[in-house]
């Protein structure tokens, strides 16, 4: 299967980025430039998502395998929201790909349930998801002002994922929405490879109350809220965010 996949850079340690539910690599944009300098970045459109075409089964395992046939033999894997989790995933299958795993406003567990309570209330994921299958615009827009509020640059963000999101034409918006409930606190726990968590203080969708929970269950992952931002970290604070990724490169054996 041919996925859409986008590379930039010359120089340095590679660089996988991931994007979010409903959304496509255009949401990386911003940074690219930016990062190019110092990362070869290889941008993968979700299997089903952007300009990817859905696969024939669309499990965590499948999605994983898939975008592991176009990334670099060995890598930084940085995954935002639902691309965190695929991205844990992949550590989880093959950890010799990865030299290191940046989380960025994701978690091992979206839905609440026994013994998980930093996360959605199954009531509200359900009604999410009878949104997604009836009125797929209106939800897709009403989520998108989910992840901005409250950070600081939120009428900007927003304004670029009404954009990503006009620009997308989805094969399976559905289906890939289901994988948020799946439940991966056993990958994280054995989690190998260094690695980082990115939260944003205001997030509605991966609360920053995730840092404890996350720690317990793997102690050498190492934490950051950043206090101005929602649930895209990487646009409300680039500084912030350069800083992280910076620092969990130093982290890497390359």
């Amino acid at each position: 299967m041919s996925l859409h996949v986008e590379r930039y850079g010359s120089t340095g340690p590679e660089l996988v980025l991931l994007h979010g539910w409903g959304l496509s690599s255009a949401i990386w944009a911003p940074v690219v430039e930016r990062l190019s300098r110092q990362y070869r970045l290889t941008l993968i459109d979700i299997p089903g998502l952007g300009r990817s075409p859905a696969l024939d089964t669309g499990s965590l395992d499948a999605l994983a395998t898939a975008l592991l046939a176009q990334a670099p033999q060995r890598a930084i894997w940085v995954g935002w929201s639902l691309g965190g989790a695929l991205a844990l995933k992949v550590a989880s299958l093959q950890p010799a790909r990865l030299s290191a795993l940046m989380l960025v406003a994701a978690t091992p567990c979206f839905v609440q349930r026994e013994g998980w309570q930093p996360a959605m209330d199954p009531a509200l994921f359900d009604a999410f998801a009878e949104g997604v299958a009836h009125l797929p615009a209106k939800t897709l827009g009403r989520f998108a002002m989910l992840q901005t509020q409250g950070s600081q640059s939120a009428r900007t963000e927003l304004k670029m994922l009404k954009q990503v999101i006009a620009q997308s034409e989805p094969d399976n918006l559905a289906g890939t929405l289901e994988l948020l409930r799946e439940d991966l606190r056993a990958e994280l726990a054995e989690l190998s490879v260094p690695a980082s968590l990115v939260l944003g203080r205001y997030d509605q969708l991966v609360p920053a109350s995730l840092a404890d929970a996350v720690v317990q269950i793997n102690p050498a992952i190492e934490v950051q809220s950043f206090e101005a931002s929602a649930h895209l970290p990487f646009l409300s604070e680039p500084e912030h965010f350069d800083e992280a990724l910076a620092s969990l490169t130093r982290r890497t054996c390359l």
